[in-house]
């Protein structure tokens, strides 16, 4: 049976409305100091479809690995710094396996940089 117009998602290019933070006050100390200073990227990349970050974490994934080393490293640095902000600005509000992949997907990228290096 055909979806109804109704119950379909628009499609147009209309970016997201921010949402709204899931930790209502920024946490004392330096946590704080991190989480007041991301805000506005954070609100940024809020506001953009869905599936940009997805989209750009495979771009630099793939760049990193495929391009010459010069180019390659920086990028898997640029791709493991944007993956541990990410993981430690969300790591208040995520518990156990989701913890362990975090923490596996930055490893897994500094070792991809080892890698690059030693190759």
């Amino acid at each position: 049976m055909p979806k109804s117009r109704s119950s379909r998602r628009p499609t147009g290019s209309r970016p997201r409305a921010p949402r709204r933070p899931t930790v209502a006050q920024p946490a004392p100390g330096a946590r704080g100091r991190a989480e007041r200073a991301s805000a506005p990227a954070l609100l940024w990349l809020s506001a953009k479809p869905v599936f940009v970050l997805p989209v750009l974490t495979v771009v630099l994934l793939v760049v990193g690995l495929a391009a010459p080393a010069g180019i390659g490293l920086p990028v898997l640095l640029v791709l493991a710094a944007l993956v541990g902000w990410l993981s430690y600005l969300s790591w208040p509000v995520v518990h156990g396996v989701q913890r362990l992949l975090r923490l596996g997907t930055v490893a897994l990228l500094l070792v991809a940089v080892v890698g690059r290096i030693a190759g």
